[in-house]
């Protein structure tokens, strides 16, 4: 799906400190697996989600900022190590700087990747770690860790050209992932350790959080898609009916007992297919996608030496959160506390507040609304470090 939203800063000092003033969402066309495959099909249905959300808002649309994730999007670690320029070893900006750029220059190579965005894991001076803030410090020794945020260069040029195929100026091109955290998870979740998983139409996204900051981000070429695909191979239904027949009855982690009894009808959604099943039968085809889904967020966040260690747990987001019984299953299969995420920078009273499908949209126009995300933007990405990302793609798209 493409999904639109127009929102504008608050001014009177009130909580949120944005109004979402509209919406608007089409289904997605051009599009594999989060990456533009085809530009005249994502312009036109961007063009009409932009349509739908300025008739939504009562305003004209020519800028946005656009989210960026899906396949070929990651994250990457580096660190740099600098002694400290001042006699006395108090540690100054200038000795952060150069932190900063020596652990750019010792990226490993990013081949046809380019980084979105630098963020500051920890710092450390001499032995003492986990600092965020080393100023005036005293030291030897000044370590900065790290994380770039990067994406494929032809997957951002072709997101590039379709928004602006539609009509769109782009001012900013924005990891989804960070968007998505800022609509939904609270400082104390990221304090305290926490993944959010995205669940997309045909990616799965991880974000782990720990002591305030974002450590890695993976992507999975697997969603929610995937078991539609399986309820229409397993049934022999049309895809159209396959997700129809999902939505209505689909559910993950289900009592067999209660489930055996009731009666799924395909005639409802496919008339000439008559053919009934229980509806444990379906949730039996739907677990098996999602295990395969859930062993692979298990295996990274082994990899990460996290399994099992997230006291906030597992935040769901994305369409496919909303299956039910997923946060019963991922409690079981991750051994974490899991809930569905809600869109915590929305009034609870609005309408798309529990709607996970929308937390990249609205975190996302939350963010612009924000000093936070410009003050993220001084401290994480170098001076013109952004503008300097957009000159480039824009350079080659003709």
């Amino acid at each position: 799906m493409v999904r639109v939203a127009v929102a504008e800063p608050r001014t009177d000092g009130s909580a949120p400190a944005f109004s979402l003033l509209g919406y608007g969402m089409v289904p997605s066309a051009g599009m594999r697996r989060g990456a533009v495959v085809d530009v005249a099909a994502a312009a036109e249905r961007i063009r009409r989600a932009v349509e739908k959300a300025g008739q939504h808002a009562g305003v004209a649309i020519e800028h946005a900022y656009v989210g960026c994730g899906g396949s070929g999007f990651g994250s990457v670690h580096a660190k740099g190590i600098v002694a400290a320029s001042r006699a006395d070893g108090e540690i100054s900006d200038m000795d952060v700087g150069r932190a900063h750029t020596a652990a750019r220059s010792n990226l490993p190579a990013l081949g046809n990747k380019e980084v979105l965005q630098e963020l500051v894991v920890q710092y450390a001076v001499d032995k003492d770690a986990g600092l965020t803030q080393p100023v005036g410090m005293i030291g030897n020794r000044l370590e900065a860790h790290m994380l770039y945020l990067t994406a494929f260069s032809p997957h951002i040029r072709n997101l590039v050209r379709s928004v602006e195929a539609a009509g769109i100026s782009v001012d900013d091109i924005v990891p989804s992932p960070l968007a998505s955290a800022h609509a939904t998870l609270t400082k104390h979740q990221q304090q305290i350790g926490v993944l959010q998983l995205d669940l997309g139409g045909e990616t799965a996204t991880c974000a782990v959080f720990d002591e305030g900051s974002l450590l890695s981000v993976q992507v999975f070429p697997v969603g929610a898609t995937h078991i539609t695909h399986d309820i229409a191979i397993g049934f022999q239904l049309p895809l159209e009916a396959a997700e129809a027949v999902k939505v209505a009855h689909g559910a993950i982690a289900g009592e067999e007992n209660a489930f055996r009894r009731e009666t799924v009808r395909f005639g409802e959604y496919a008339p000439d297919i008559p053919t009934a099943i229980s509806r444990w039968d379906l949730s039996v085809v739907m677990e098996a996608r999602t295990t395969d889904i859930f062993e692979l967020v298990e295996k990274y966040l082994r990899k990460m030496g996290r399994s099992g260690l997230l006291p906030a747990g597992v935040v769901l987001t994305g369409g496919g959160a909303r299956m039910p019984g997923l946060s019963e299953f991922a409690r079981r299969s991750l051994r974490l506390p899991a809930e569905v995420g809600t869109i915590r920078v929305l009034d609870p009273e609005h309408e798309l507040a529990g709607d996970p499908s929308w937390v990249t949209a609205v975190g996302l126009a939350a963010m612009m609304c924000t000093d936070s995300r410009q003050n993220a933007l001084r401290s994480f990405i170098p001076n013109k470090f952004s503008e300097h990302i957009m000159r480039f793609f824009k350079s080659l798209i003709p």
